[in-house]
């Protein structure tokens, strides 16, 4: 059973990044159409997402530790599936925004959700290799809207524009956000084929509605915390960067169109996370022998193995070659990926999972959702003031977004030890 709650989740996790990272392969449609910039591009990709997605995770937390969990996950998927579709209706960037938001409510809850629902399902020593595969899901989302997105897309904007039933006239790009987001509605029932798993230590109410239970847990095992939150945010937010921005620089850069860059982004993608469970399955061993900070230690030479890797791909004049150190990058920082959540069910009480999980999923979502596009895109028209400029822009992000989280992986070792003692 607790393989086949990975297995659903595994799937709705790749609808989910599917929904959230399609724009990345219309943004020159979206910014003709609507007369945006790149600043309001990342704005759309990252902050009109991740804001709401980031503030509720609080009470679905909470919600998480009182209620079943099946039903959050439901609700959560039909939310982001209805405002997923309802971007293709918006004719501004205030309306792109909003239905954005809506996305970003509803894959709030799911990522939160499943969060706890994979740490009750398997002992802790096995939480890393089913975090790893789970987590995988949501990488190949990344990989399978370039693999099929980007055939799609380029079909349906050779298409050109069309009149529907009852929505009237839509743009290609509005119709590619439909497509995509209107299936969720229906595929959101499959969470109910697998069972609620059972909390390992009764939770109730008393036990601490609110989050102080979970702010005390978290001041006493502060280095790790700060690895944790602030370490894994800022990995994810390079990786995010990374994700959202390369097929533009290919485009600019190099001169590829969609039809091009999908699929070979998204089987570079795809491989990248093929590799994620190996992350897990090795991480796992280490723990299980007694290594207590093994998720922190691996993360933290993972990083380091991988930022020449990023800076080096977007030097060279050859965009293959690009690809190549792109996928190379890509397959040693998504351990980070599975290892932040698996920290978190590994290191914490399952009365405070729930709370703990969101409090991970608001502030890693504020940094990497909101901080990693919208620095690039940042840098790119404010910094460097050049469109074409954006492979610099990715360089960048390394030295001031990446490698600082190793530091602090590093740091966070010895009461990552101490807390897994705890328990």
């Amino acid at each position: 059973m607790g393989w086949l709650t990975v297995a659903i989740l595994f799937l709705l996790y790749i609808l989910s990044l599917t929904d959230r990272n399609i724009m990345a392969l219309m943004v020159g449609p979206i910014k003709a159409d609507l007369g945006l910039s790149d600043l309001q591009i990342s704005l759309l990709q990252g902050p009109a997402f991740a804001f709401l997605f980031c503030i509720c995770a609080l009470p679905v937390g909470m919600a998480l530790d009182r209620y079943s969990r099946r039903v959050i996950l439901w609700l959560s998927v039909t939310i982001w599936s209805i405002a997923a579709a309802s971007c293709g209706l918006a004719s501004s960037f205030a309306m792109l925004a909003i239905s954005r938001a809506g996305v970003g409510v509803g894959e709030s809850g799911f990522s939160t959700g499943s969060y706890s629902v994979v740490g009750d399902s398997f002992p802790p020593h096995k939480v890393g290799l089913a975090m790893s595969i789970f987590i995988m899901g949501g990488v190949m989302g990344a990989g399978v809207v370039f693999l099929v997105g980007g055939p799609i897309v380029s079909a349906v904007m050779q298409g050109g524009g069309s009149v529907w039933p009852i929505l009237g006239a839509l743009q290609p790009w509005q119709e590619v956000f439909i497509i995509t987001g209107a299936p969720g509605i229906l595929l959101a029932l499959l969470v109910f084929l697998f069972r609620e798993p059972i909390r390992r230590k009764k939770t109730s109410i008393d036990q601490g509605a609110g989050y102080g239970e979970a702010w005390t847990f978290l001041k006493a095992h502060k280095p790790l915390a700060v690895a944790t939150f602030l370490g894994f945010g800022l990995t994810y937010a390079c990786t995010i960067g990374f994700q959202l921005w390369t097929p533009s620089f290919l485009a600019r850069v190099h001169g590829w169109t969609p039809a091009q860059i999908g699929p070979v982004l998204g089987v570079t993608q795809i491989l990248a996370a093929a590799l994620m469970p190996v992350h897990g399955w090795a991480v796992d061993r280490m723990f299980k022998a007694g290594r207590r900070d093994a998720h922190l230690l691996w993360c933290m030479g993972a990083v380091i193995i991988a930022a020449p890797l990023g800076v080096v791909a977007f030097l060279v004049s050859n965009p293959w070659v690009t690809v190549i150190l792109y996928g190379l990058f890509m397959a040693l920082v998504l351990a980070a990926a599975s290892m932040g959540p698996t920290v978190v069910q590994v290191v914490t009480a399952p009365r405070l999972r729930g709370r703990v999980s969101a409090l991970y999923v608001l502030v890693t979502g504020l940094i990497a959702l909101a901080g990693g596009p919208a620095t690039v895109g940042l840098i790119t028209d404010k910094v460097l003031g050049d469109e074409k400029l954006v492979g610099m822009s990715l360089v960048i992000t390394i030295f001031v977004v990446l490698l600082p989280s190793a530091l602090l992986f590093a740091l966070g070792r010895r009461s990552m030890r101490n807390a897994v003692e705890a328990l």
